[in-house]
């Protein structure tokens, strides 16, 4: 998962550079059938926890919306208020807050003519739900109203590292820079080297933004900290990735991206008992309960049935209310946990259309293995040697399904 994170500067920033979960097409049949209820064994079993009242953050919206509802017309009030709706979603994987902020933020979206920040802020939203082309129009057009819109310059930055379009993302990186600062423009920067080839670079950059950063906000260090982490992970130097996947989670122990970035990296070193206890109390989140059921699965627990009958009525939740964009999970879970791997790989590929992480090209490449069909891995296969990523976990994979390629004779 991508670790791109928030700095106080910017704002909202935190959320369009982090590369939540994949999508898929709203078209996209489901994964499996949808089967019958699952019915408790008892009445205390807990099945979903929502947010309590007493928790800060639910308590400072509250605050937020009472001082928009006096001061209606007060665009500050109201970015305000859809930003810490997003920032919540983000933290709890739950996509209705950034619902919630698009509400707030509707009328100076739509205000004849529009406010540049209110823009923003909503293709921020499209960001998170993987509408990556209407994202962009927004961007472009606050950039002709401000065009030193250092959080919309961020943005972009995300949409083209996210879509794999390296090349005009370091042109963002530089406006990045010329507008928000240097430190978020290194940021900006050694993330994108960590893509292309040059994850050592990369990481000689973030510890640089690290060491300039040690009195900033703890969500600006958990940032640096993230990327670090992914960038070590470039290199398969997995004592330090996890070094500063600890250190993130220090500084934001409730940061669901975060929590599930480090449970991905726990099942990839065969730790899955440290998945359990670590999203115990995040099972709210489909991204966070995906690992908790790879983790049951790997443990062979005699409860995997029940984790993935819930799962999958997730996943036909999101349908139902459209918001489908988890094409990446979607395609994890019919690889691993409902050995589909045809399903599996048309999600892959369809997610592929839209964007282009290390963990999209990894999806694609298992289920293609999986499926016996590495011919549908050639497009990822081109994109690797294009980039020149470096990555442990995908470099066997991209080899084995060449081998299969020239044994075949294609």
């Amino acid at each position: 998962m991508n670790l791109m994170r928030r700095c106080a500067i910017v704002g909202l920033a935190w959320l369009v550079l982090c590369t939540a979960a994949a999508s898929a097409p709203t078209d996209l049949a489901p994964a499996a059938p949808f089967r019958a209820p699952y019915l408790p064994a008892r009445d205390d079993e807990v099945l979903q926890e929502v947010p309590s009242t007493t928790d800060p953050a639910v308590a400072g919206m509250q605050r937020l919306r009472a001082a928009l509802d006096t001061a209606p017309r007060s665009l500050p009030a109201a970015k305000q208020l859809a930003d810490a709706y997003v920032d919540y979603s983000r933290q709890i994987g739950d996509a209705h807050y950034a619902g919630y902020a698009e509400a707030v933020i509707a009328p100076w979206v739509q205000a004849s003519p529009p406010a540049a920040a209110a823009l923003v802020t909503q293709a921020t939203i499209l960001q998170y739900r993987h509408q990556f082309n209407d994202a962009r129009v927004l961007l472009q057009h606050a950039l002709k109203m401000d065009p030193r819109n250092a959080q919309a310059w961020l943005t972009l930055a995300t949409l083209d590292m996210v879509q794999g379009d390296y090349k005009t993302a370091s042109q963002d990186c530089t406006q990045v820079t010329n507008t928000a600062g240097v430190e978020l423009g290194l940021g900006c920067s050694g993330n994108l080297r960590s893509y292309i080839g040059q994850a050592r670079q990369s990481l000689a950059i973030l510890h640089q933004v690290e060491a300039t950063v040690a009195a900033a906000p703890a969500a600006t260090q958990a940032w640096v900290q993230g990327l670090l982490a992914e960038s070590a992970e470039r290199l398969g130097d997995w004592p330090q990735a996890e070094s500063h996947y600890r250190n993130a989670l220090k500084l934001l122990p409730q940061d669901n991206f975060l929590l599930v970035a480090y449970a991905d990296f726990l099942l990839d070193r065969d730790r899955p008992r440290e998945v359990l206890p670590l999203l115990a109390e995040h099972t709210q989140s489909d991204t966070a309960f995906l690992r908790i059921a790879l983790a049951e699965q790997a443990l062979q627990s005699d409860q995997l049935q029940r984790y993935t009958w819930i799962m999958a009525a997730r996943f036909e939740a999101l349908r139902l209310r459209g918001s489908e964009y988890f094409g990446r999970e979607e395609s994890r879970f019919a690889l691993h946990l409902q050995h589909d791997p045809q399903t599996a790989l048309d999600l892959a590929l369809r997610n592929w259309q839209l964007q282009r992480a290390p963990w999209d090209a990894r999806v694609v490449l298992e289920a293609a293995l999986a499926a016996k069909q590495p011919q549908a891995a050639l497009p990822v296969l081109e994109f690797l040697d294009q980039t020149k990523l470096e990555d442990p976990l995908l470099q066997p994979l991209a080899r084995d399904l060449r081998a299969e390629l020239v044994g075949s004779g294609r």
